[in-house]
């Protein structure tokens, strides 16, 4: 396996490249700007998961599984997180997701977790 030191190296990796498919760690939003709304930490985890297919080479387009945790699944909150997806995500290339509620720490509303193929 490839991995890519995290922030936390002694903890867990950025990412695992293994069997041809990127793996990522959960990707949350800027901790020193929370608590902060659902849009804005979905899209910092999103920025943080571009970052981590451009150091890889990858493109949005390589993306096959992505796994959205939300603190509040309330409508509008999971229609403020789909508002960003939506433009963020690629159409010719749309992964299969999961989203489920989940309670996290540091006034996280939202975690991303991300596979990609790499062929």
């Amino acid at each position: 396996p490839i991995r890519a030191p995290g922030i936390k190296a002694w903890r867990m990796s950025k990412y695992v490249i293994y069997g041809g498919v990127l793996r990522t760690q959960g990707l949350c939003g800027d901790f020193s700007k929370m608590p902060s709304s659902t849009a804005q930490q979905t899209a910092e985890a999103l920025e943080k998961l571009d970052g981590i297919l451009n150091e890889s080479g990858l493109a949005r387009k390589n993306l096959i599984a992505i796994t959205i945790y939300i603190a509040d699944i309330s409508p509008e909150n999971f229609e403020e997180m789909n508002q960003v997806y939506d433009k963020w995500v690629d159409p010719e290339g749309l992964p299969t997701r999961l989203c489920v509620q989940a309670k996290m720490g540091h006034n996280a509303a939202v975690e991303i977790r991300a596979e990609a193929f790499c062929g």
